[in-house]
């Protein structure tokens, strides 16, 4: 599981951050606190679910809402395949801490 996070992380450390991220919520946050548990699980260190963040409801709101829309710009493409990214490593890091 840990060479999984250690892929996942490696492509979140390469990928540039969205500028919608910029102005969405506490999004920044959220990015920073779940790299930090990735790169902690991805040198063999525990993360426990409880320190597993989630988004803040503004971010979680406009994903929802970008994932309605019919017409989506390339910013908002961009912002919603690294949010997936994101949720790809949350996702990993649980399965992991349920280990």
């Amino acid at each position: 599981m840990a060479s999984q996070i250690q892929e996942l992380f490696g492509y979140l450390h390469r990928a540039p951050f969205p500028s919608l991220g910029k102005r969405v919520g506490d999004f920044p946050l959220y990015d920073s606190l779940l790299a930090g548990c990735a790169e902690r699980a991805s040198r063999g260190e525990m993360v426990l679910p409880s320190e597993i963040p989630v988004s803040d409801d503004e971010t979680s709101k406009c994903v929802a809402e970008l994932r309605q829309k019919s017409d989506i710009s390339q910013e908002e493409q961009a912002f919603l395949d690294y949010f997936d990214l994101l949720e790809q490593i949350r996702t990993a890091l649980h399965r992991q801490a349920l280990q």
